[in-house]
């Protein structure tokens, strides 16, 4: 399905999840911070937060399934003039070497199938550094008229659980103009932080994971 949207689309501008700017908490997460560090994009499409991740000092591996999407971050990123490492593949089945600092999802999630959303959240574990930031944007309503197979929504309740034990630090709302049959979309965001030691881990944990005799440690 996003294959054809992205060649029918007269620009990458046009497609219905396009935004011009990062989720107003992703900005908030990346402001509190006190280093930078790694930064995940789970379904970049068109890479506008990852490019905007790589301008703030972050070092980004941004991931999706579409390789029209791959296309069109790629050439963003080569405009902004910043470095983004791009990988094609189902965000379930992607593994890092090291930990992030900040994971976002824009749109992601919702359009998981149920039975992947229990290996999204144990990777989520694998992903979040302690310390570390989690920005979720996710469809909070069902469309007007019933799609096979469309996107899920979940409310902040249902999120909260989800994502426990991340504590919510900030929640927001938005609005998506799909078209039709599903319309005008509300979309919740989430910005949860992973308890344990502040900012800067993940770099710290991709040394200790390369120091030599890792493996015979104790």
């Amino acid at each position: 399905m996003f294959a054809r949207l992205y060649r029918r689309a007269p620009s990458v501008e046009s497609l219905p999840w396009h935004r011009d700017q990062p989720p107003t908490l992703l900005e908030h997460a990346v402001a509190r911070r006190s280093t930078c560090g790694r930064a995940l994009d789970l379904g970049c499409g068109q890479g506008v937060h990852a490019v905007y991740l790589a301008q703030q000092g972050f070092t980004v591996v941004a991931v999706d399934f579409v390789a029209a999407a791959l296309a069109a971050a790629r050439e963003r990123a080569e405009q902004a003039g910043v470095e983004v490492e791009f990988r094609e593949r189902d965000v379930v089945d992607y593994t890092a070497s090291s930990p992030f600092d900040v994971v976002l999802d824009s749109g992601c999630l919702h359009h998981l199938p149920k039975g992947k959303v229990s290996a999204y959240r144990r990777r989520l574990d694998e992903w979040l550094v302690p310390g570390g930031d989690y920005v979720l944007v996710h469809f909070a309503h069902r469309p007007r008229i019933w799609i096979p197979n469309g996107p899920r929504h979940m409310t902040r309740d249902e999120a909260v659980a989800l994502f426990s034990p991340l504590e919510l630090e900030e929640h927001d709302e938005t609005y998506f103009d799909v078209p039709l049959p599903m319309g005008r979309m509300r979309a919740g965001v989430y910005w949860f932080h992973r308890p344990g030691t502040e900012a800067g881990r993940a770099s710290d944990w991709s040394r200790l994971a390369n120091r030599p005799g890792d493996g015979q440690r104790r």
